[in-house]
């Protein structure tokens, strides 16, 4: 597409170096060497402690590190509302001889509203993935900290029961309204014939044709995630802010109250991925953003397959500049997808957790194997990730729901933006 200029290659791997800081997932990280004689172990910023007693070490063990460092915590786990980091602490999957004493420290000013101290438990986790609470703690009020005892180490956090979070009024009901899109097949990939994003003559020119796809439920954002949604993630002290604050019509346009239901431009993929993270969602794949935009049988555009009319007086798609700048997220009740969902076509482009690859999009099987679940490539000849739906700049082609572009992870522009997706089982 016309409006994204090319990274050279080298800045994303410069990006990968110079984006290492205290925003990222994994920070605060430091070792101490214990033997059989045991003693305690201090996190650097203090919010947790592991006490080793004597005689615990495994048999066979002289020493083990003890390593804890903090992760970036997201909204929801499968089961609470964390209200500390989640702390990853190592070594992981050793049984130790004796239980050790895990003290994690919490803030009450981290509280979900209504959510009473006593409510709170601890939350074990293996793989970060599937936490189930500790059966073993205290809760000691006064000095705000819980103590588990446990033989294993791994990552835990203090949180709420998630079905108290949703009972009682979350925080989360600020982060943004989400589609249920079912299970099922749907035509995946473009139209037999059209033309691909080849730049030289070894790769596909055009399209093979579609491919039948399995996708699991999920949730998908009903608007493109905006200004406040956004600072709400800044406000946490997760999200990091974006590289321009104006659009092209306004000058204080991402602190602006005017516009704070307008989608977040200026971020990169790694902005929009560490956003979706702390709410407990993903970046779509670029199968999950299609079938969401054209539902289980084809369709060109996302409200149907006549294009839109290029006038101002059309609540259809936000395209060809016909507004000058992007519009409130929940602008174009005429152009939603078959499950609801809005701008999928023009007002921001989106990032996609996908590795940009011809061949995997435009290439047929011919076997009909039906794929279920399709991953990203496993990487992408440039190294740039797909985005989906173009802008408010952008052409009819260009807003159809098989059209893409690509850009390195870096990259960030006045008209791309993103949405995020949940699985149903979250």
């Amino acid at each position: 597409m016309r409006y994204f200029n090319r990274s050279a290659l080298f800045l994303a791997i410069v990006f990968l170096f110079v984006s290492c800081n205290e925003n990222d997932i994994f920070y605060k990280k430091t070792g101490e060497d214990f033997d059989n004689a045991g003693g305690v172990y201090k996190s650097v910023d203090g919010g947790v402690t592991v006490i080793i007693p004597p005689d615990a070490l495994p048999d066979g063990v002289e020493t083990v590190t003890i390593t804890a460092y903090r992760l970036d915590t997201p909204a929801m786990t499968n089961v609470s509302k964390p209200v500390t980091n989640i702390y990853s602490i190592s070594p992981a999957a050793v049984q130790f001889k004796k239980d050790l004493t895990v003290n994690i420290f919490y803030k009450e000013a981290n509280f979900p509203n209504l959510l009473d101290e006593l409510d709170l438990k601890p939350y074990f986790s293996v793989d970060r993935q599937n936490f189930e609470p500790v059966e073993k703690y205290e809760l000691d009020v006064e000095n705000n900290l819980i103590k588990m005892e446990i033989n294993f180490l791994g990552n835990f956090h203090i949180g709420f029961p998630k079905e108290l979070v949703k009972d009682k009024g979350s925080s989360q009901s600020g982060i943004a309204e989400m589609v249920l899109i079912p299970a099922g097949e749907f035509e995946f990939g473009a139209p037999e014939g059209t033309k691909t994003e080849a730049t030289s003559e070894n790769e596909l020119q055009e399209s093979e044709g579609f491919n039948k796809v399995y996708l699991s439920s999920y949730y998908i954002d009903k608007y493109e995630v905006t200004n406040s949604q956004y600072r709400l993630c800044m406000d946490a002290g997760v999200c990091t802010e974006p590289y321009d604050v104006t659009s092209i019509l306004y000058q204080n346009y991402f602190y602006n109250a005017n516009y704070a239901g307008f989608p977040v431009i200026w971020v990169t993929y790694g902005q929009a991925e560490t956003f979706c993270q702390w709410a407990g969602k993903k970046l779509p794949t670029e199968a999950q953003w299609e079938k969401a935009a054209r539902g289980s049988e084809y369709r060109m555009f996302p409200w149907g397959d006549t294009g839109p009319t290029d006038n101002i007086e059309t609540t259809i798609a936000n395209y060809s500049a016909i507004f000058g700048d992007v519009t409130i997220a929940i602008w174009g009740d005429d152009g939603t997808s078959p499950y609801g969902v809005y701008n999928m076509a023009g007002n921001v482009a989106e990032w996609t957790s996908t590795w940009h690859n011809i061949d995997t999009y435009y290439h047929k099987r011919t076997d009909g194997v039906v794929i279920s679940d399709p991953v990203s490539p496993a990487e992408s000849p440039t190294g740039e990730k797909v985005i989906k739906g173009g802008s408010w700049v952008s052409l009819t082609d260009e807003i159809t729901t098989f059209a893409r572009d690509k850009a390195f992870p870096n990259y960030r522009y006045y008209n791309l933006g993103f949405r995020c997706v949940q699985s149903v089982s979250e």
